[in-house]
């Protein structure tokens, strides 16, 4: 993840910085807020219970009934406790007598059950008290109130409880609001700091800072590496640009110290820089006189926008001017040296002629050998690798090809092709023909032009080889994923009408020979073809 955040582009750096900026103060609120709500909610639940089990506790209906036990009395207690328990929102209001065995509850089937939730023997020994715990309706926060009658005495207890999921409830109610605005404060500032980082962008001219670090990096090179003497003025008249050849050829003709930040007419004696950039007008190719050295200069107005921002000058010292003025009238004697070797080169195609015509042929080889040097290594490796004459008369072909394209030719492996039939061979000869054409074509415009044929054998079980391997690789430009889906169709070509139909023929040819041919290719890293054909497809019909 950081890898990818560091690899990615300005504009989505700014917006994770700004974000990450935004997003803790209003996480922070927002639990912040979560936590006193739910706080209050459960406060309020607390002082709900509290409250409710203390107006039961002290009612002196509940004291009445609970003395007395009469029928007349527990129904107006009855009554009185639900009338509470509708009007106080809470859960459950449940009486118990000392055995802890209820006396009223909400529900009439738990009457004169023992009490659910383990936590009311405090209330039994006189205290008052919260608890949370499970009973019949669920688990829940619940207030205990023990029952005195009017001389003091315990009569039992009372018990006040609201569920615990209604209270959650009740403050998911409240943060609810707060979810809201949290997920509209982000999204305001996720807006806020995409306008940020395109803002940022735009006055960076929408460069990365690897490429404005590239480009200052490749703008002192250029600076550093011309010959020319370059400097700049602002629109104020000041130099703020003055390259080591400036410097060197200002050192020659009395200038020294440092010049970036001075006056360009104090410090650089007969310039009209700032007249350019009063004026708005460019000179070209004029004498400066520097303290008696001249110069030849070239001053041009810098503009952005329509305005005038400063002034550029570049120059070279006449001296060096008029000598490559000098070493340029020499071209007359390397015209007259071409003449001479074109005639040198005629004579030499008499000497050939003359050597065919005589028969001479063991001198002819001996001569040509001498002109276009040797082929051995060539011949060498297809000698080695292919011992069927056919093919390897056709892949010397293929090398003068390459030769004549300035393409490097490469034939190397592990494996051999057998002799074959005549019709293995020509089949063979399409088949590889067809894509070393194509490589050929593939690395017209590559920088480096090379193409590799790699011979390779599979063996047999039982002696011998079972299939041939040949791969065929370029470093052209590669095949798109549109196109590769396409180009054994026949007529299919990116290189004009009238095309398709080599890479149409490579496959009827394999489909005959039950061969198959596989493609690995990536647009800009060229590709590799790899054929496999049985190699008794290409023997088959030696002997007829």
């Amino acid at each position: 993840m950081l890898h990818a955040i560091r690899n990615s582009s300005l504009f989505v750096k700014l917006v994770i910085m700004v974000s990450l900026a935004l997003c803790p103060p209003m996480l922070l609120g927002h639990l912040a807020g979560s936590y006193f709500i739910s706080k209050y909610g459960y406060e309020d639940a607390e002082n709900t219970v509290s409250s409710v089990a203390q107006l039961a506790a002290e009612s002196p209906l509940v004291v009445e009934a609970m003395r007395t036990r009469q029928p007349e009395a527990y129904r107006q207690m009855t009554a009185f406790l639900e009338t509470l328990t509708r009007a106080s929102d809470v859960k459950f209001i449940v009486l118990i007598d000392m055995q802890g065995i209820r006396l009223f509850h909400p529900d009439a089937a738990k009457i004169g059950q023992h009490f659910m939730g383990g936590d009311e023997g405090k209330a039994l020994e006189g205290q008052s008290y919260l608890s949370s715990a499970r009973g019949t309706f669920g688990f829940s926060l619940r207030a205990f109130r023990p029952i005195f009658d009017a001389q003091g005495n315990q009569l039992g207890a009372a018990s006040a409880g609201i569920l615990s999921s209604d209270i959650e409830a009740g403050v998911a109610r409240l943060t609810g609001p707060l979810g809201w605005l949290l997920a509209l404060s982000l999204a305001i500032g996720i807006v806020l700091a995409v306008l940020l980082s395109r803002t940022i962008k735009k006055i960076l001219f929408g460069l990365e800072p690897h490429q404005i670090a590239r480009l200052l990096e490749e703008r002192n090179a250029i600076l550093r590496t011309t010959r020319e003497g370059i400097i700049a003025v602002n629109k104020d008249g000041t130099l703020v640009l003055v390259n080591e050849m400036a410097e060197k050829i200002l050192r020659s003709a009395g200038v020294f110290g440092p010049l970036e930040g001075q006056p360009v007419q104090s410090a650089i004696p007969g310039t009209r820089l700032d007249a350019v950039v009063r004026e708005g007008r460019p000179e070209y190719d004029q004498e400066q006189n520097i303290n008696s050295s001249v110069v030849l200069t070239n001053r041009v107005p810098i503009l952005v926008q329509g305005e005038i921002i400063g002034a550029v000058a570049t120059f070279r010292d006449m001296t060096d001017v008029r000598a490559q003025a000098e070493r340029l009238t020499g071209l007359s004697n390397y015209v007259e040296a071409l003449r001479s070797r074109s005639h040198e080169y005629l004579n030499k195609l008499h000497v050939i002629s003359g050597l065919l015509r005589n028969g001479r042929h063991a001198e002819l080889d001996a001569y040509l050998e001498q002109i276009i040097g040797s082929k051995k290594l060539e011949t060498s490796a297809i000698a080695a690798l292919v011992k069927d004459p056919i093919v390897a008369g056709f892949l010397e072909s293929k090398y003068s090809r390459a030769h004549e394209m300035g393409v490097t030719l490469v034939i190397e492996g592990h494996g051999v092709i057998p002799p074959l039939s005549p019709k293995g061979s020509h089949a063979l000869v399409t088949v590889v023909g067809n894509l070393i054409d194509n490589a050929f074509e593939a690395t017209i415009y590559a920088v480096e032009k090379r193409i590799t044929l790699n011979i390779e054998n599979i063996p047999a079980q039982a002696g011998g080889y079972d299939e041939l391997v040949i791969s065929v690789s370029d470093t052209g430009r590669g095949i798109s994923d549109e196109h590769l889906e396409k180009i054994f169709t026949k007529g299919f070509s990116t290189k004009g009408s009238n095309r398709g139909i080599g890479l149409y023929m490579l496959l009827l040819t394999l489909e005959e020979m039950d061969g198959s041919v596989e493609i690995d290719a990536k647009p800009g890293h060229g590709t590799v073809f790899t054929v496999r054909v049985p190699v008794a497809a290409l023997a088959q019909g030696e002997q007829e």
